[in-house]
Formats: C-alpha cells, structure tokens, sequence
C-alpha cells in the first residue's frame, strides 16, 4: 500500500530507495494525498499487488 499514513502536513512531496518487503524498492511523488506517479522495481521483475488511491492492482515491478 503506497501511501498509507501520509501526515496532513505533508500534502505534497515524494520519496525515493524505499526498500519494501520481498527485496522490492519503491518511489514516488504524491500531492494532496493521493499519488500522481510511481515504480517499483526489484532485481528480476516479477509480479507484485500495490494498492494506490485506494485501488488494488497487479503490475509487473521494473528491473533495478
């Protein structure tokens, strides 16, 4: 889940190199909460369910 305790106080931003679960790194750029862009990538790509703007969907992540 991308995003999921964003504080009020940061309504616009990004980060980028956040290591998740599964060997997986993740960046992105938000603002007013929601997420206007993203990857996520992982040594070999591979399938990986993220949930974004409250949506759920499959993606393929890109190879580091």
């Amino acid at each position: 889940q991308l995003l999921p305790a964003l504080p009020a106080a940061w309504p616009k931003g990004s980060v980028s190199g956040l290591k998740a679960r599964g060997g997986f790194t993740v960046s992105c750029i938000w603002e007013n909460g929601k997420v206007l862009n993203y990857s996520v990538m992982s040594a070999k790509p591979r399938k990986v369910w993220v949930s974004v703007n409250g949506q759920n969907k499959q993606i393929m992540s890109k190879k580091m």
